[in-house]
């Protein structure tokens, strides 16, 4: 097999100048403030105006029994019988599932309330098919009450479905018919209480934590306003006073720490999706001494002087024959694996076949995380 020798010594130059560096962030992008935080709502429906794809009631009679239950409330008093005709020594259970109403489908429906959210705030809606409805497409939900955990009414929902779609085979958009989108669909009644303008202390929580970028975060604070304004309490969490000055006005103090810029340091991660074939490559990410045969491939990495002669360039396999691929690096870089893989026409799967492998002898120095 012919050798590819990939490294120049203008590459080994502007690598060994620019190395890999930490990404500078703004804090309200890497964390958040404790206590201010979304709350999760749920609700149980019915949507209606299904084209007799909703629920048979066969199978789920709690559709028929939430049906007439609504009707109830609304005025209206419906005898099960009069639905499925004069039967004697029949449960009620047996007359729910004779009820014939197939356009109508039972749901869940979610929502996530913000923090802050005054009354009147509209909010995005999730609806869910919980019966055996074949499609939710072109129906409206009900006025459904949205509840927290502790069973308090916090919104309402209502309005016309929009049918769920994700990316699918070849690019394409499949179709979730029993899922969707109401934009807009929910409104806030209740407002979740804070003390936020009492507070004299907050807490800021990194979405990833990290010593590193918690001391940056210290850092940072401490530089602008004083020693002793910011002390870590753990790999997550940075503890801010405010000071006297903003005593009065903590808004004003927390608005000035969210745009300050910190480092913000991760991890070395690589991800992969094996369904679709897909790598992400996280920031200094790098390979040992390692040899792969993989398929008909061979792949060798060396460590050898930082500095080194440019090495001679052979000629590129043949079209369509792969070949052995030689890395002239200490450390080398992931990209350039990649881009000689990818040179080699090896294929998505295959990168993540070698990537596996690379990851389970121990050369890969990264975390390896599977979709």
């Amino acid at each position: 097999m012919n050798m590819i020798k990939l490294i120049s010594a203008a590459l080994v130059t502007a690598l060994l100048a620019f190395p890999a560096a930490a990404g500078a962030s703004r804090i309200k992008d890497i964390s958040n403030i404790q206590g201010m935080r979304q709350n999760q709502l749920i609700g149980y429906g019915l949507m209606v105006g299904l084209k007799n794809s909703g629920d048979h009631t066969s199978k789920t009679p709690f559709t028929a029994q939430t049906l007439i239950a609504m009707l109830k409330r609304l005025g209206t008093t419906v005898d099960i019988r009069q639905l499925t005709g004069p039967q004697i020594g029949v449960s009620q259970t047996r007359f729910l599932r004779d009820v014939k109403v197939e356009n109508v489908a039972a749901v869940m429906v979610t929502a996530s309330l913000p923090p802050f959210a005054k009354p009147g705030t509209k909010l995005d809606v999730s609806v869910s098919s919980l019966g055996d409805a074949k499609s939710l497409e072109g129906g409206t939900l009900l006025m459904t009450p949205l509840k927290a955990p502790n069973g308090e009414v916090y919104a309402v929902a209502q309005g016309l479905l929009a049918i769920t779609r994700k990316p699918g085979k070849k690019n394409n958009m499949d179709i979730v018919p029993t899922t969707g989108i109401i934009a807009d669909g929910g409104i806030v009644e209740k407002e979740v209480p804070n003390d936020f303008a009492q507070k004299s202390q907050f807490n800021i929580l990194l979405s990833k934590p990290d010593f590193a970028t918690a001391s940056s975060v210290v850092a940072s604070v401490n530089s602008k306003y004083g020693k002793n304004t910011a002390r870590g309490l753990d790999a997550g969490t940075v503890e801010v006073q405010v000071p006297p000055m903003f005593a009065a006005n903590p808004f004003a103090f927390m608005s000035e720490i969210e745009v300050l810029n910190v480092t913000s340091d991760m991890p070395a991660r690589v991800v992969l999706d094996e369904k679709s074939g897909t790598v992400v490559i996280g920031d200094n990410v790098e390979i040992h001494d390692v040899a792969i045969s993989f398929a008909d491939i061979t792949l060798q990495v060396h460590r050898v002087a930082d500095v080194m002669a440019p090495a001679a360039e052979t000629p590129p396999p043949p079209q369509g024959q792969k070949g052995t691929i030689t890395m002239l690096k200490k450390n080398t870089s992931i990209n350039e694996l990649v881009a000689a893989l990818n040179a080699l026409g090896v294929s998505p799967q295959d990168l993540v076949a070698i990537f596996r492998s690379l990851h389970a002898s121990g050369a890969l120095n990264a975390e390896l995380e599977i979709l």
